[in-house]
């Protein structure tokens, strides 16, 4: 009876995880069919451990978990790239954005990308499983062992230096729109 419990919860959890594990994956990764195949290994692995009896207090931590774990096994032997937050925009549904926004939105990816490379590797990550992986923040404590007050430093101080470039960008930006005006309507 508690195989088909575990059968269940297992089915329910890959149904609204594995394409979060995929984007996920896919960030850190660079590579897509690499990021579907260590996304089908994940689940496996913590399939088999559901199997084998063991018991697991929260799914979802665990299962992130073993994707963080396969990344780093893969991260041993190779060079680590990421992948632009733009690519991982064309995994997400989109449906009935206008070109407009499509390019908007993957321009302010293009950006928040390129802040988020500047940060320290610790700061990036949380801030990557706080709001693309939209895990809570009791749940990246679970999955990185650091306590949940450490967990909200480390966020409170990313986003502090990405609003303060943020700021810098808009700032030069509304230079360079002014600057404009002023050339095509001269005094």
């Amino acid at each position: 009876m508690e195989s088909k419990v575990n059968e269940k919860l297992f089915l329910e959890a890959y149904d609204k995880l594995s394409a979060n594990i995929l984007r996920h994956i896919s960030f850190r990764v660079n590579d897509s069919s690499l990021a579907e195949e260590m996304t089908s290994e994940t689940f496996l692995k913590a399939w088999e451990y559901l199997r084998n009896g063991k018991n697991i207090d929260n799914l979802k931590s665990f299962i992130y978990r073993v994707a963080n774990n396969l990344v780093i096994d893969y991260y041993r032997t190779r060079k680590p790239t990421s992948v632009p937050l733009e690519e991982v925009y064309d995994l997400a549904d989109h449906k009935g954005k206008t070109v407009t926004e499509e390019m908007d939105i993957k321009t302010d990816l293009a950006l928040v990308n390129n802040y988020l490379s500047t940060l320290p590797e610790d700061q990036k990550k949380m801030v990557v499983y706080r709001y693309i992986d939209e895990l809570s923040v009791q749940e990246i404590s679970k999955l990185t062992g650091k306590t949940t007050v450490n967990v909200y430093v480390i966020i409170h101080r990313a986003l502090k230096i990405l609003k303060q470039k943020f700021k810098e960008y808009e700032k030069e930006r509304q230079l360079k729109i002014n600057a404009q005006r002023i050339k095509e309507f001269p005094g």
